[in-house]
């Protein structure tokens, strides 16, 4: 992928296959919300609103998929995606003053807690666009919630650190973010147009995922933090990613008790070329693992088969692909791609690649909320922190039943336990396995 793009539409455009994918996955989802990112703050100081305003809009001037709709053909099918001017779709921002003016008591917890829901739960049109919005609670005067909701489809995990970073510099000042950001090389039209052109028959419609019935509304749980100091031990031991030794109790903690093979799916950022990894848009596409366990493994064998697993993973979704680069790294970062029914997913998202706001001027903290909302049927959606990962447990009832998908939060961090423990020491299906 070079920057001297040839002549070719950039402003109506066919899908690229991660968002050919997930418009199959939403066609079946009962919650559409559950495919949009929340990222809630506190923000303490004098917030401007108008600087935010001018920041949104510099944002969305920068990256097209901010600005892009998804107009549908006339059977109801939507195959292509037009990019349509900055002036033309700017970002809904909206001031909710919880205080009376000119002053009284602050809006109660459970109001506040109602009106995010209803934020979250307004469906974007993906025909009209655009696909992100602002909400801002006012608590007090430098007290405000800042909540923004971004569609997967204009924005995955990785993206969502290139945004928030660049909203801090726009708010700080327009003119020095501009001289700071190089102009961007290509967009997402042109990856799009470059992964098309990659395949062997571009003029053949690409394999649709088969039809299921609606899911059932989903559910998402923080469970306690997971320390991993220990863990890390035991990769350094093994000369693997931290991100290994975490998958490894996930696959331990997924398998049946009588199982000896268990299927994890692994999002993976799927920016295979170094020009991709400043541009939003949605790229993420999913490693399928087949891991062989046997009864009788220990937790360290076990991350030796995990890895060989991952590795093989890797090739296959190369040669498929048929990639220029191998996706780089080995700790996958984003939001959960929809997997398919009745595998389970991990994702495991680093320190330094989580995305965090900075507002000149503002104390800027990641506020507790969290949308009760899921992608998957079952899932372990994990960011490190510290010395420790913070995970969040994923599920739709009509699947899987709730005590089930505690079952395997709670083997998770007991397995991570056991193997600082004593990592060679045989593992027990029985006290390990999930639902």
């Amino acid at each position: 992928m070079s920057s001297g793009m040839p002549s070719y539409d950039r402003v109506c455009f066919p899908l690229a296959d991660p968002q050919r994918r997930l418009l199959d996955r939403l066609g079946a989802c009962a919650d559409p919300s559950a495919y949009v990112s929340f990222l809630a703050h506190h923000v303490r100081g004098p917030l401007d609103l108008p600087r935010l305003r001018r920041a949104v809009d510099a944002l969305t001037a920068r990256h097209e998929p901010l600005r892009t709709a998804f107009p549908a053909d006339e059977d109801g099918t939507v195959r292509r995606q037009c990019v349509e001017e900055p002036d033309a779709m700017p970002w809904e921002l909206t001031v909710f003053d919880t205080p009376p003016v000119p002053a009284g008591p602050p809006l109660p917890r459970s109001d506040e807690d109602t009106l995010l829901r209803n934020f979250a739960r307004r469906p974007f049109d993906l025909v009209r666009g655009p696909l992100a919005r602002v909400l801002v609670v006012r608590r007090a005067a430098e007290d405000h919630l800042v909540v923004l909701a971004v569609h997967l489809l204009a924005a995955d995990g990785w993206s969502l650190r290139i945004l928030l970073d660049e909203l801090g510099e726009y708010y700080a000042d327009a003119g020095r973010a501009t001289a700071l950001l190089p102009p961007l090389a290509i967009q997402y039209a042109d990856w799009a147009h470059w992964q098309a052109g990659r395949a062997a028959r571009p003029e053949s419609p690409l394999p649709r995922i088969p039809a299921r019935p609606a899911d059932g509304p989903g559910r998402r749980l923080r469970t306690a933090p997971v320390p991993v100091p220990a863990a890390g031990r035991l990769a350094r031991q093994e000369r693997v990613p931290l991100f290994t030794v975490l998958l490894t109790a996930f696959v331990l903690a997924a398998r049946g008790p009588a199982a000896s093979r268990v299927l994890v799916d692994v999002p993976v950022s799927g920016r295979d070329h170094p020009q991709l990894g400043v541009l939003a848009g949605y790229f993420i596409r999913l490693h399928r693992l087949d891991v062989s366990l046997p009864d009788a493994i220990t937790f360290r064998q076990a991350v030796r088969r995990v890895q060989g697993a991952w590795a093989e993973a890797e090739e296959t979704d190369a040669a498929s692909s048929r990639l220029a680069h191998p996706p780089t790294g080995t700790g996958p970062a984003g939001d959960p791609a929809p997997a398919a029914g009745g595998v389970p997913l991990f994702s495991y998202r680093a320190r330094d690649v989580q995305p965090r706001l900075r507002l000149e001027g503002c104390s800027v903290t990641e506020a507790p909320w969290l949308h009760d909302a899921a992608k998957v049927d079952l899932g372990l959606i994990t960011d490190r922190v510290g010395d420790a990962v913070h995970p969040v447990l994923e599920f739709r009832p009509s699947v899987v039943p709730e005590r089930a998908a505690d079952r395997l939060g709670r083997s998770f961090a007991v397995l991570l336990d056991k193997a600082a423990a004593d990592p060679d020491e045989t593992v027990d299906p029985l006290a390990a396995g999930a639902p």
